[in-house]
């Protein structure tokens, strides 16, 4: 299978559309970037723990609690229908 051909099935199995004109350019891309893959593939990580975070931040955590900021009464005055305070709509179907 030529690298053309490659190309042409990852982007079909991607869904993308590349056009015959643009397959060159598309070739000499995925290329380029399974290149950088080995790259970093080939570098020794044996040494190295493995970091959940890479910048070590600590996350702030706030108090979970419900808070109404809305003026439902308000809202309600707005309404050309309404019954137990939720807006009347037309019935969509039958």
């Amino acid at each position: 299978m030529t690298h053309a051909a490659a190309v042409k099935e990852v982007a079909v199995l991607a869904r993308l559309s590349i056009s015959d004109e643009d397959i060159e350019t598309a070739t000499t891309e995925f290329n380029q970037t399974l290149a950088l893959f080995d790259a970093l593939s080939s570098v020794d990580t044996t040494q190295v723990t493995p970091m959940v975070n890479p910048l070590d931040a600590v996350q702030r955590l706030r108090i979970d609690s419900v808070e109404t900021l809305v003026d439902r009464e308000g809202l309600m005055r707005n309404a050309p229908a309404q019954d137990q305070h939720y807006f009347l709509v037309p019935r969509v179907l039958d």
